[in-house]
């Protein structure tokens, strides 16, 4: 059908254009949707612009729509926040700036304990092997044998993880505490196979710092 063939001449066109629009998204699920749309009119012109379809062509499109759309797939998993305890939930919400899947990732590796008496987890002047946060209960801090109070929600040892240092003082975490840990080893090796998640926790640990220097 001549209506048709000249119609079909302009999917090429179509296709380079949803291609550029897919480059103006930050989005991945809108940048590689508008890939896949893409790929879409490509095929079609490929395989109705001439007297036999470009079979080679479409080919090769194929492999390229199936990545996007398996992408597409691990992006919408990783944004989900399903099966998560009470405790993981409002740590989640503590921790802005973490994906849903890098909270997942930090969570595999993370220790939870709820403790029935009190705990010194950090001493002054020892190497630490693990990273902290305290989600709810009391916390004193002793450096220099000056005793603060310091409310929940806060990490403790991050300086000592950031600079493989000794702890700055003495945490003590009060009875019925509930707490998280990371061990330096499983965290730093996690972060190095995945660097926005070790940009994500630099900067959760940094404005940790800073708010603790500025309550100082």
């Amino acid at each position: 059908m001549p209506g048709f063939e000249a119609m079909a001449q302009h999917l090429i066109h179509v296709g380079a254009v949803l291609y550029l629009i897919c480059f103006l998204f930050r989005d991945q699920i809108a940048l590689r949707t508008f890939a896949i749309a893409g790929d879409f009119a490509y095929m079609a012109y490929y395989y109705s612009a001439s007297s036999s379809p470009l079979w080679e062509a479409i080919f090769w499109i194929i492999p390229n729509m199936g990545i996007n759309i398996v992408m597409i797939a691990l992006i919408l998993r990783d944004r989900r926040m399903t099966s998560l305890s009470d405790h993981e939930m409002t740590l989640f919400q503590n921790l802005r700036g973490l994906t849903p899947g890098q909270f997942r990732r930090l969570m595999k590796l993370g220790r939870w304990e709820q403790l029935e008496e009190g705990r010194a987890i950090t001493k002054e002047g020892q190497l630490l092997d693990r990273l902290y946060y305290v989600l709810d209960g009391g916390v004193e801090v002793n450096k220099s044998g000056r005793a603060i109070d310091v409310d929940p929600a806060v990490f403790i040892g991050e300086l000592a993880y950031l600079r493989d240092r000794p702890a700055t003082a003495t945490v003590t975490v009060k009875p019925r505490a509930v707490l998280v840990s990371w061990a330096h080893a499983e965290l730093r090796r996690a972060c190095d196979k995945d660097g926005e998640l070790k940009n994500a926790l630099l900067t959760l640990l940094n404005s940790d710092l800073a708010e603790k220097v500025a309550r100082a």
